[in-house]
């Protein structure tokens, strides 16, 4: 339910195109047989849905992962060491002395 809503929210849709090569990779899945597998999918909407479900499903994943990418930036060590602790007891262990100085990223 959660995936339909952030689809539905974000006007995330499977083409018909896409559902197009869907319906043509199941039917090559089934040699001898693809006019029947075809006329199986133009007579059966919920076969339809079956295929148009997964695309559906992929398409707002990959929204949200693309969402999620956080940018890269590098920084130095004393940088890093700066920012807050995330755990929430505001100690950043600090690095040895002799840590060698490589800028993270």
């Amino acid at each position: 339910m959660l995936l339909a809503e952030v689809g539905r929210s974000n006007n995330i849709t499977v083409t018909q195109d896409e559902l197009n090569q869907a319906i043509t990779r199941e039917v090559r899945r089934h040699p001898g047989y693809e006019r029947q597998a075809l006329d199986f999918y133009r007579q059966n909407p919920e076969a339809v849905a079956s295929l148009r479900a997964p695309i559906f499903e992929d398409k707002v994943i990959d929204f949200i992962v693309e969402l999620a990418k956080a940018p890269e930036r590098r920084v130095t060590p004393q940088e890093l060491l700066a920012l807050p602790d995330l755990d929430g007891d505001n100690k950043v262990a600090a690095a040895p002395a002799n840590a060698a100085a490589e800028p993270a990223t």
